[in-house]
């Protein structure tokens, strides 16, 4: 293949509808693949892991002067701006946009998730170029802070509610490209950012984001050169792409795991968190359910073996528990343990106990393929141990929003079972204080903040939790998170199906593409180029 090339519009496929692509609001991956050519933060993580300084100087850290721990237990960040940043529409960044973003973080009442951001006191801003953050305590995961994309002052500081602004949509960025136009359900299109900061960057003039329906339209777009790239595909779809030769799949570790998430409180609209459901809230069921999940067979018929079991929502990186399991199938044991917690079969083969029918219902993003016959498969397995399962899928766009007021079934506790794939970054905190610590469970009380979907609760689990996210010393985190999800394990509320590989698939005419561990896709967009075939 030839060098790089200037010019050209790349079409890329994408099979889920993005909510919302601001950064303090997007929830959904897919959200992320589509605005990380848009907008940045002030770091990001390469694929080993290791922090870079995007549009900061440098990772501030203990050695290099950048983090400083005070004597009274709190910690001081430094983070220094490169020269002469711009926004997209030319005004100056500085570090009030980086004061700006964490007063967003904080006050828009549909912010994703505050964490990190709540641990901040205040920010100093001496000079347009430095801003110094004053932590509260001992931050360990501060170097996440800020990543995800700064948030610009000049365009909406006199914005009442940002979530009724086109700002939501078409989000203001430093990144090589620009939003230009976003047709939902339809199409997405960015544009090369006159004013990016490295010169002859982007290569392509433009991208256009293309909804599809599901993966397999997207294959079938890829295989008739009508896209030239698209993101996850699922391991059962490389052997034929592998036989294609006008396409190259990039195929990369990745963090993803698939998993089912339990609601242990009642399945009804903005639930209770402290109501018990009828059949989930007993431990004996979850456990059952467990066992009763063939993870293997479905890994090897559905993902023709090209994964293997999950144990824990991290998988990879320096965080993970390398020894923590999940048991494996047992049909037997299962059936055991519902007869020995009171669940009495009735005529039908569906067990009862108390006037309460073990009927519950599993949801998943609609137009998964790989998704729905994994359910036909739980619907049938689950009938052999005296639990009917009924599948109720709904869109991308509501199931994964994230968002409480947007009807989000995970938020408001309207659901029995759910199935999707979450990702952590390298440094796991946000996902393990957000989704498995008491106080972030979504409810009305809290305004539906926090991801701790299954209404985890184990005072011993915030311990471990609060003892990873308050320290800088990595082994005293790595102990602290593996003691953590030990206790979410031994609570039975999450079946981890299998760990997920990265995989993207391009035209063979597209060059510059480059996986990333802990990043999606088009994470270096702006080195992607198209050759003449």
């Amino acid at each position: 293949m030839q060098g790089p090339v200037r010019g050209g519009t790349l079409v890329f496929a994408i099979w889920q509808e993005p909510v919302a692509l601001a950064p303090h609001l997007r929830n959904q991956t897919v959200a992320n693949v589509v605005a990380r050519p848009v907008t940045e933060g002030l770091s990001r993580t390469d694929t080993d892991g290791n922090y870079q300084p995007r549009l900061a100087k440098q990772i501030p850290t203990t050695t290099n002067g950048g983090v400083k721990l005070t004597s009274d237990g709190k910690m001081d960040v430094t983070w220094q701006l490169l020269p002469n940043l711009k926004w997209s529409d030319g005004e100056a960044v500085t570090s009030a946009d980086i004061k700006f973003t964490w007063q967003v973080w904080m006050k828009d009442p549909n912010t994703i998730s505050r964490t990190g951001f709540d641990q901040i006191e205040s920010i100093d801003t001496p000079d347009d170029m430095t801003a110094v953050v004053h932590y509260k305590t001992v931050y360990g995961p501060y170097p996440n802070n800020f990543g995800d994309g700064l948030i610009p002052k000049h365009v909406l500081e006199n914005v009442q509610d940002i979530s009724k602004s086109d700002y939501v949509r078409m989000p203001l960025g430093t990144g090589a490209f620009k939003i230009t136009e976003f047709v939902a359900g339809d199409h997405i299109t960015v544009e090369r950012n006159p004013n990016y900061r490295v010169a002859g960057k982007p290569y392509l003039d433009k991208v256009i984001f293309r909804s599809v329906p599901s993966r397999e339209a997207a294959i079938a777009q890829l295989k008739a050169g009508e896209v030239q790239g698209m993101w996850n595909l699922l391991e059962s779809q490389t052997p034929d792409l592998e036989k294609t030769p006008d396409v190259k799949l990039e195929i990369y570790p990745s963090p993803s795991v698939e998993r089912i998430e339990m609601n242990t409180a009642k399945n009804q609209d903005m639930t209770d968190p402290n109501s018990v459901h009828p059949v989930l809230g007993d431990i004996n069921v979850r456990h059952a359910l467990l066992l009763a999940t063939p993870k293997q067979d479905l890994i090897d018929k559905l993902l023709f073996g090209k994964a293997k079991p999950g144990t824990s929502p991290v998988s990879q990186g320096w965080a993970s528990p390398k020894s923590l399991t999940q048991e494996g199938y047992d049909l037997n044991k299962a059936k055991q343990l519902m007869d020995q917690a009171g669940w009495v079969a009735g005529s039908d083969g569906i067990r009862s106990k108390g006037g309460v029918r073990a009927s519950i219902s599993i949801v998943t993003t609609t137009g998964d393929q790989t998704r729905e016959r994994v359910e036909q498969v739980l619907v049938d397995q689950y009938k052999q141990i005296g639990v009917e399962l009924k599948i109720a899928n709904q869109p991308s766009s509501v199931l994964l929003s994230g968002s409480w007021s947007a009807g989000d079934p995970r938020k408001r506790g309207s659901f029995d079972l759910v199935m999707y794939a979450s990702s952590p970054g390298i440094d796991p905190h946000n996902t393990v204080f957000q989704r498995y610590y008491s106080k972030n469970i979504p409810s009305a009380a809290n305004g539906g903040n926090g991801q701790d979907y299954t209404r985890f609760k184990n005072p011993d689990a915030d311990k471990a939790i609060d003892e990873a996210g308050s320290t800088l010393d990595f082994d005293k985190r790595k102990s602290a998170y593996a003691a953590a999800l030990k206790l979410l394990n031994d609570a039975h509320v999450i079946i981890w199906l299998y760990e997920r590989a990265g995989i993207d698939a391009r035209r063979t005419n597209v060059g510059g593409w480059s996986g990333n561990v802990w990043d999606d896709i088009t994470w270096n967009q702006e080195e992607w180029y198209l050759t003449a075939r």
